[in-house]
């Protein structure tokens, strides 16, 4: 229901004129200078936080050499996608080819697809290889989980430049970081188990690849952290402005 802005009488579906039938006043038009005010000032503070928006953004990715340092390392970790991360050797009848190096993009195209999965997933019950085959599967996992991190890194990199911040950047290199250190230790630690059984179906070793990888995502924890600082002072500046 509405109201006569004016007099604020009560304004019936029948009441299509423009003035109001107590009072007079023609209500499209009344006190237009104050909403005239109103309007203007609605679009002044929507332009100021736009370009608060976009000075924010343009800062926290290009503001000053550390944060476009920053920016380019966020996307030299995916070099470990074709660095060798391990180097090894297959002896089975479910993997139809062997491989040397252990390069993601190549595991990725070629022996995720040629693996037959549910026979080695059934080692996992085997009651000497069920141990390190799951830490092996679980290494790989671990890989595949630190490209994840490190993709999210670019993108929260994106969404959290307007409102400069970089915790959830420095939570995602760490996350990155521990996966590829931790699957090193458990891609050595599965390979020396099983080499020590009589089923001895796989032996190889890390490669420079993984160290190249935790030193990259380490390198991002260490820009994230330095340029957050500078970030809390930025926004503490404009706190008091």
């Amino acid at each position: 229901m509405a109201l006569c802005p004016k007099c604020h009488g009560i304004l019936n579906f029948w009441n299509i004129k423009a003035e109001c039938p107590y009072c007079g006043v023609n209500i499209p038009n009344y006190d237009w200078e104050a909403t005239l005010d109103a309007d203007a000032a609605k679009a002044e503070i929507s332009w100021v936080k736009f370009r608060k928006f976009t000075g924010n953004f343009k800062s926290a990715v290009f503001g000053n050499p550390l944060r476009i340092v920053r920016f380019i390392c966020t996307f030299l970790p995916l070099v470990t996608l074709i660095l060798p991360l391990a180097n090894y050797t297959m002896n089975l009848p479910f993997i139809n080819e062997s491989a040397s190096d252990f390069t993601l993009l190549d595991f990725s195209m070629n022996t995720l697809l040629s693996v037959n999965w549910g026979s080695l997933l059934g080692l996992i019950s085997a009651e000497t290889l069920g141990s390190p085959v799951a830490m092996l599967i679980f290494s790989i996992l671990l890989i595949y989980l630190a490209i994840v991190f490190g993709v999210l890194n670019f993108v929260f990199v994106l969404l959290k430049a307007p409102s400069l911040k970089a915790g959830a950047n420095i939570v995602l290199c760490i996350l990155s970081t521990l996966c590829f250190a931790v699957s090193g230790v458990l891609f050595s630690v599965s390979v020396s188990q099983i080499g020590a059984t009589s089923a001895a179906f796989i032996n190889g070793s890390v490669q420079f690849g993984l160290f190249v990888g935790i030193a990259l995502f380490a390198l991002n924890v260490i820009l994230n952290t330095v340029v957050n600082m500078g970030f809390k002072k930025q926004r503490l500046q404009q706190a008091e402005n």
